[in-house]
């Protein structure tokens, strides 16, 4: 008697097909005005774009789509948009037309001290994308 695996003869078309890649996705971070006065309202602008020949499809984990967290020059978290927060424990996918983008919005709506600070933004997808960028807070 044989056994083993049985591969089939063909191979489907639909793994022959380029397959659009992370590298399509262009991501964008937004940090309002800058610099900004301490205290004052901020605002977050995060921004992924298909840049792709093709249809560029996003995995989500759960119902959670993005985060925002700012880090003070000492490396500490100071504010996380998703902090505290619970989302769908339910997978979730987005569909990206050749050149389109979806945008997401918050703010830091007590603003933050004078200081330098570095913003991470992350598309939370299953494998997460995330951007950077350097916000100044003056007095």
């Amino acid at each position: 008697m044989r056994t083993g695996l049985a591969f089939p003869a063909f191979v489907p078309l639909a793994w022959l097909m380029a397959v659009p890649s992370a590298q399509d996705l262009r991501l964008a971070l937004s940090l309002g005005e800058a610099p900004t006065a301490a205290g004052t309202p901020i605002v977050l602008e995060l921004t992924a774009t298909n840049d792709g020949q093709a249809p560029l499809v996003l995995d989500f984990p759960d119902g959670q789509r993005y985060d925002f967290e700012v880090f003070s020059e000492d490396g500490a978290s100071v504010w996380r948009w998703a902090e505290g927060m619970f989302f769908t424990m339910m997978l979730g996918r987005e569909t990206l037309e050749t050149g389109a983008s979806l945008r997401w919005t918050e703010r830091i709506a007590d603003g933050l001290p004078a200081g330098v600070y570095r913003v991470v933004a992350t598309l939370t997808t299953v494998e997460p994308h995330t951007i950077e960028g350097t916000l100044t807070v003056l007095q």
